[in-house]
């Protein structure tokens, strides 16, 4: 099985306010196909991996698939909170204020990734919080990664800069 068979086989899995079923346009076997909501794009694999070099990628990562902060140097990490002890809608306005638009990796490669605008994120959060258990936010724009943990810790971090073609360890 591959990447391509994998990918964004399960945006059903998204909470509902983002995305819907509609009709294919297309004459295959499938009638009906998930789209993302106003504001939402479901991204295909190309831009997937694309967002994902540039974020995710630059860190070093568990078997999980979980940052592993602790080998992250010090000065990248902006902060590292309880989900319960904050609202992450607030976490994401304060170090991203100006994101044009923000995208949202998930635990599992057959949910798709999705990009939405700063204001349509921040409106999403409550759901994406209560449905996924794990997920990362990238400001492409701010070059910062917020990951919401299975543990229920937030860390928010710059995105190290690549070194000679290498990401940092």
């Amino acid at each position: 099985m591959t990447l391509d068979d994998v990918y964004g086989t399960r945006p059903d899995l998204l909470p509902k306010s983002m995305v819907r079923v509609v009709r294919s346009d297309q004459q295959g076997e499938r009638r009906l196909t998930w789209v993302g909501r106003p504001g939402v794009q479901l991204l295909n694999l190309d831009q997937h991996l694309q967002y994902e070099r540039e974020s995710l990628s630059r860190y070093p990562r568990s078997s999980d698939g979980a940052i592993e902060w602790g080998v992250v140097a010090d000065g990248l990490v902006l902060s590292s909170m309880e989900l319960g002890s904050i609202e992450l809608s607030t976490v994401v306005q304060q170090f991203a204020p100006k994101a044009g638009s923000l995208v949202f990796f998930w635990e599992s490669l057959a949910v798709p990734s999705v990009e939405m605008g700063l204001e349509f994120s921040i409106s999403h959060l409550p759901d994406i919080v209560e449905s996924v258990p794990e997920f990362w936010v990238y400001s492409p724009g701010g070059r910062i990664v917020v990951e919401s943990s299975f543990s229920g810790v937030v860390t928010v971090a710059h995105i190290p800069v690549e070194v000679d073609g290498q990401s940092p360890a």
